[in-house]
């Protein structure tokens, strides 16, 4: 691993839209700049695809070629690394796993479906291995460097409630069992609620990050950055992801103009790591952040005893940004 690490989040629907010389043109820049790792959204929030699948449908920008393909061979040419990040769980208007079985979605206190916020039941085995399918097409069809996890998590802790959910945590909890919808921080069951909930996500890092050591793959992970608030809210506990060797790479999404909030929240990420995984602390230009603002964030996070940092996203990335960053890198060097 470099130094320094410099990765950044790109959308293929957005930054590839005048094709392949587009894509040449982002690895040289981002070479130029120093940078080490791309995270292309190879399935994204709307649940569009930016490689050919017939497991979903690919966005309407990108049809024709292979982004992904295009990529992973521009990249390597140039020294950089590819990450395919996939929105997992996250299952919204165009999901083509819950258009065939809308079982599978989960459901709110009321039994009710979002139809505006989707998402697929985390408990499910159906929703799990559909997920994990698409990891494994791409590690078995692209010669990708590591994998990345997004939405790797529940929506919030509004979900899910459905009857599955609570016949798999009575058998979770036995002796404490209290209907999920109905209990709070108050009741006994409550803390075996969020657990469970927890070892749902746990339970599918695990599998994808066994897949991906059998291929001498990297994992790296797109995270909450107020944890452990994270495992009671969204059932995240991404320092236990750590301690189990399941990822390689953590980026807590710390996107804020606070420059306090920078500092302390790294702090807090590296010392709940306790160097079990690199910690790259995501920054978001597209805020905005002035280019000071971001070199001040970069310089702060990386003093706290960030290992690296990762922008959202590329197409909000300035010139003068990335000069930024290599001023931030020759300080380290010195």
């Amino acid at each position: 691993m470099p130094k320094f690490g410099k990765a950044v989040w790109s959308y293929p629907s957005r930054d590839f839209k005048k094709g392949p010389e587009s894509v040449r043109r982002m690895c040289e820049r981002l070479s130029d700049g120093g940078f080490n790792l791309i995270i292309p959204a190879v399935k994204d929030e709307r649940c569009l695809f930016s490689y050919p699948t017939e497991k979903g449908n690919i966005h309407p920008d990108l049809q024709g070629w292979d982004p992904l393909k295009v990529l992973v061979m521009e990249a390597h040419e140039r020294g950089l690394k590819v990450h395919p990040w996939i929105c997992i769980f996250m299952e919204r208007e165009n999901s083509v796993l819950l258009e065939r079985n809308p079982d599978l979605a989960a459901l709110d206190r009321e039994g009710k479906r979002n139809p505006q916020w989707e998402w697929g039941d985390p408990a499910k085995e159906e929703v799990q291995n559909y997920e994990f399918s698409l990891y494994k097409e791409i590690m078995d069809g692209y010669e990708v460097d590591g994998i990345h996890l997004d939405y790797i998590r529940y929506r919030d802790d509004s979900i899910c409630f459905c009857n599955h959910c609570k016949e798999e945590f009575a058998r979770y909890c036995v002796d404490a069992y209290a209907d999920p919808a109905k209990i709070d921080y108050r009741d006994q069951a409550w803390s075996l609620w969020v657990d469970w909930r927890a070892s749902n996500i746990t339970r599918f890092v695990e599998r994808v990050s066994k897949e991906a050591k059998k291929r001498r793959l990297e994992i790296s992970a797109a995270v909450f950055p107020n944890y452990p608030d994270s495992i009671m809210r969204i059932g995240q506990d991404w320092a236990l992801w750590a301690e189990k060797g399941y990822v390689d790479l953590l980026f807590p999404m710390t996107y804020t103009n606070s420059l306090r909030l920078v500092t302390t929240s790294t702090r807090n990420h590296v010392a709940q790591v306790k160097g079990a995984s690199l910690v790259w602390e995501g920054l978001a230009p597209w805020l905005p952040l002035t280019t000071q603002q971001l070199a001040e964030e970069v310089r702060a996070a990386l003093k706290e005893g960030a290992q690296g940092i990762v922008l959202f996203c590329y197409h909000t990335l300035k010139d003068s940004d990335i000069e930024a960053l290599k001023d931030a890198e020759r300080e380290m060097e010195e």
